[in-house]
């Protein structure tokens, strides 16, 4: 159960992760976190935005933004700054601590507060800040139900420095733990979750502990130890009885049963007539060594059915056993001490190496092929690579993960073996010719000794992210991976602007230059660059077009979706296939929607005109020249488009605006017929008569008598 909260906890992470990036992308924020002075517009739009967040995510409290550059806050909830906020001093890009508050109706709050540094990673210092609060009563809920069913049970959450983060008793709140005993002996531990005894208060309790591997928190779970082995004495004593009674049982039935047994070739023929003759068969004429035969033949077989299953779960726990060696959990894992003291006999190295085996083009892999194919082709590549590498090498096997299987070898020597990499390219061929399908292979580091055997998994798995620019069916090592150590590149700028600037333009050659040319540059970079210029260069296009989505019927996160793809992208080629994609959908997008954006901008046209002749049909000098020189366009255009949207002509629509309001106030006011023709722009009383009878078919004075005029 504390595992399940800790999964929670960093899920919770997750979203706020999420969340960030949201905010981040959005040009709002951007506009607060980074102006140079107050603008109270921006500061209630933001505010706006804010709250829709908060609502989408019911963990979060409240959210907040600080510009300290101008000093100003949004607070969706309406909190007082924090003043740990404003000091400036974090010293990483996201920093959780835990604080006490007060409402808006004064209420207390305990909060847990992420704060965001977003220019954290590049200048050291931040001129803004995103703060989202958590009220600490959603974790002490969520670990409330670990405490259900003990009395005087104590759960809480603190972090790595010993602080109470949520606490059943709320009034731990930011207490300092790091003092007591259990606290101490949990914090010095290396393990991510365990438990101990522990006397606490003269009592005994058992302490339980899982520690989050995202938010680096300590879940501890503190329970009497009474509770849990209630009545063991009385457990004891009962068992000790039913265990005589069934002794004594067993010694009657057994010398029941032995009295008899008198013959025993009839009660070995009797046995074997059970298993298999037909009773009515007189024991005389059975064929006495036909059935002891096939009783041992049977045998025999179910002897060897268990041998083989013997040695599928011997073969089985050795995977594992390798599997948490490398994974370096041996300590947590439980195998027998002779099962373990016989596999690391057999690994006797002098040295070691680990070769990891991954499949090429994994998604395509699995779409291609269902689970229990999958997995005979695993095996396969395993059984084919521990052949090969078995003329020359002791090998052991292990599957980590779905896509990648593990050879550890020992080798003679701690330098390189020429033959090591002849062997390793044979089976790629191998497996290539026999199932149409390319693994990479990268090769760790040697190591001397067995416990160093992690650190050499670990360079096997650096030395693989290097297929991206190797490409599939490709064989790594230190030597292919060695650019890890070359200085830094910085981040081509000017290449993201030209990408941008092409596809502004919808220029298709234009944008396969620049991204042929991005490709080439971080080609030559180190991985970890690669990766993230791209994802800077995805979420630079991103927020340039973000404002297609709102324009036109896009799904914003569409667009967000791109950048989940560089994470499949097994190599640079993968990368600029989805580059080239993702760039091309925008293109196709504006392209699509240039006509509705034409049609968009005349309908506002339109709409401001329509605007102009509300304010100003009274005006006897109205004119289509009039309103054409408010909207700044040629009078001819300005009254064909009217014409086209409208369906009437620009003095029809005058006319019909003057009318329809000549008649409310026929019916409200007790206005002369010329002073109202005067109200609405029209001075000659008998042009106003002849046109309101051809509109309504009766004249103004008419219209005024007649009783159902109100309606």
């Amino acid at each position: 159960m504390l595992s399940q909260v800790s999964y929670t906890a960093n899920v919770v992470f997750k979203q706020v992760q999420d969340v960030t990036n949201q905010l981040l992308s959005d040009n709002q924020i951007i506009t607060f976190m980074y102006s140079y002075k107050e603008n109270k517009e921006v500061n209630y739009s933001v505010n706006n935005l804010l709250s829709k967040v908060r609502s989408v995510y019911p963990f979060i409290y409240n959210i907040s933004l600080y510009n300290f550059t101008t000093g100003t806050n949004v607070d969706v909830v309406g909190l007082p700054p924090d003043p740990d906020i404003t000091t400036n001093q974090q010293k990483q890009y996201i920093e959780l601590y835990p604080r006490k508050a007060k409402g808006i109706n004064n209420e207390p709050l305990q909060l847990l507060t992420f704060r965001i540094l977003p220019e954290y990673s590049f200048v050291g210092s931040s001129n803004s800040a995103i703060v989202l609060d958590l009220n600490e009563i959603y974790i002490r809920e969520t670990i409330g139900s670990i405490s259900a069913t003990f009395r005087n049970a104590s759960n809480f959450v603190m972090d790595a420095k010993g602080t109470i983060m949520s606490h059943s008793n709320e009034a731990y709140f930011k207490e300092d733990f790091s003092q007591k005993d259990y606290v101490q002996r949990i914090l010095a531990g290396t393990q991510s979750q365990g438990s101990f005894v522990q006397t606490i208060d003269h009592k005994k309790n058992l302490v339980t502990y899982v520690k989050s591997t995202t938010l680096d928190w300590y879940f501890v779970s503190v329970r009497p130890y009474d509770q849990l082995l209630s009545n063991i004495y009385e457990v004891r004593n009962w068992t000790f009885f039913i265990a005589l009674i069934l002794f004594i049982i067993g010694v009657i039935i057994s010398l029941l049963v032995t009295g008899n047994i008198y013959n025993p070739i009839k009660a070995l023929v009797d046995k074997v007539n059970e298993n298999g003759a037909s009773n009515k068969t007189p024991l005389l004429r059975m064929d006495e060594y036909k059935l002891l035969t096939e009783a041992f033949t049977s045998h025999l077989e179910s002897a060897k059915i268990l041998e083989m299953s013997l040695f599928r779960s011997s073969q089985m726990l050795k995977s594992s056993y390798i599997f948490n060696l490398l994974k370096g959990n041996t300590d947590e894992a439980s195998f027998s001490s002779d099962a373990e003291a016989a596999w690391l006999n057999r690994l006797k190295g002098p040295y070691y190496k680990v070769l990891l085996f991954k499949i090429d083009a994994f998604r395509l892999f699995k779409e291609n092929y269902n689970a229990f194919d999958r997995g005979l082709i695993r095996f396969a590549i395993s059984n084919i690579a521990q052949e090969l590498l078995g003329r020359t090498y002791k090998s052991d096997i292990a599957i980590m993960e779905e896509d990648e299987t593990v050879l550890i070898i020992q080798a003679d020597r701690l330098d390189d073996d020429d033959n090591l990499y002849l062997i390793v390219a044979e089976i790629q061929d191998a497996v290539q010719m026999y199932y149409k399908i390319t693994v990479s292979v990268s090769i760790g580091d040697s190591c001397p000794s067995i416990a160093e055997i992690r650190s050499t998994y670990q360079s096997a798995q650096t030395y693989m992210n290097y297929r991206l620019f190797w490409g599939h069916n490709s064989l790594l090592d230190a030597s292919k991976a060695s650019r890890e150590h070359t200085p830094s590149s910085r981040y081509p700028s000017t290449s993201e602007r030209k990408l941008i600037d092409a596809i502004k333009l919808c220029h298709p050659k234009s944008i396969h230059k620049e991204i042929s040319n991005w490709i080439i540059y971080i080609s030559s970079t180190r991985y970890s660059q690669a990766i993230q210029y791209t994802n800077f260069l995805f979420l630079a296009i991103i927020r340039e077009f973000e404002n297609i989505t709102e324009w036109w019927e896009v799904d914003p996160n569409d667009l967000y979706l791109a950048i989940n793809e560089i994470h499949y992208a097994e190599t640079v080629g993968e990368i600029q296939k989805n580059l080239l994609e993702f760039c091309l959908n925008i293109v196709s997008i504006i392209e699509e929607n240039k006509i509705s954006i034409a049609a968009i901008k005349n309908a506002k046209v339109i709409e401001e005109i329509k605007q102009f002749l509300h304010e100003r049909f009274a005006d006897p000098g109205l004119s289509l020249e009039l309103a054409s020189e408010q909207v700044g366009l040629s009078a001819g255009y300005i009254g064909k488009l009217f014409k086209h949207i409208t369906g009437l002509s620009f003095n029809e629509y005058v006319t019909f605006m003057r009318l329809n309001k000549a008649k409310i106030l026929l019916v409200e006011t007790t206005d002369t017929v010329a002073q109202i023709g005067e109200r609405v722009g029209i001075f000659n009383v008998s042009y106003f008569s002849t046109l309101f009878k051809k509109k309504y078919g009766t004249t103004p004075s008419q219209f005024r008598e007649q009783p159902h005029n109100e309606a």
